[in-house]
């Protein structure tokens, strides 16, 4: 396989294509990750709100069990002491919510923060970069088969802009139907340069 062009400007701007969509990838991770620690962040409240549930909570439950020792009335007065131990409780159950949800929201938004622009750069580079690969390293291999640059002549004739066609062979048709050697090597010559192959028609058998 063939990554970079036999045109050395083509290739040129392949490789800064490259440099800028792997510097894109990268950036997008390292910007995920801050975006991600700083939304995690916002869970510390969470943690605050369990920690004094909690600690009210034992403290509550601790004084409902001391009253509760007091003779005659001691299950009476303990009793609200023990209700708002288990409101508490609840409390800290909600600060514990609350940070599990925070720590979710800061997980999906970091995941998504670089796989958006991760597909994105498979569709406008990876794909293109694969597609222009395999063109070239496929006309190359046209190209030392036999009766290759005949078949390149063709595929040129077909897909290449007329304009392009015409600047190197005035007269196409009749090269095809001659067997014009000058003009079926410059028609192969303008397919191998479009795909970006190597190959010349001079090397071919």
């Amino acid at each position: 396989m063939q990554p970079y062009s036999s045109r050395p400007v083509h290739a040129i701007l392949q490789v800064l294509w490259d440099l800028a969509a792997i510097a894109t990838l990268v950036v997008a991770v390292w910007l995920s990750e801050q975006v991600r620690a700083a939304i995690a962040s916002l869970g510390g409240f969470g943690q605050q709100i369990e920690d004094a549930g909690s600690g009210f909570a034992t403290t509550l439950s601790g004084a409902g069990d001391a009253l509760a020792q007091v003779p005659f009335v001691g299950d009476g007065v303990a009793q609200p002491f023990r209700d708002a131990s288990g409101s508490a409780g609840d409390l800290a159950a909600a600060g514990t919510a609350l940070q599990q949800s925070v720590e979710a929201l800061a997980s999906a938004v970091g995941i998504a923060l670089w796989l958006l622009p991760a597909m994105f750069l498979v569709l406008v580079w990876l794909v293109p970069r694969i597609r222009f690969a395999l063109r070239a390293a496929g006309t190359a291999k046209v190209a030392r088969t036999e009766g290759g640059r005949d078949l390149l002549a063709l595929r040129a004739l077909v897909g290449q802009p007329a304009a392009r066609v015409l600047a190197v062979v005035p007269d196409p048709a009749r090269a095809l139907r001659t067997g014009d050697a000058a003009a079926l090597d410059a028609l192969a010559t303008l397919e191998l340069r479009a795909a970006g192959a190597r190959q010349r028609p001079g090397r071919m058998p």
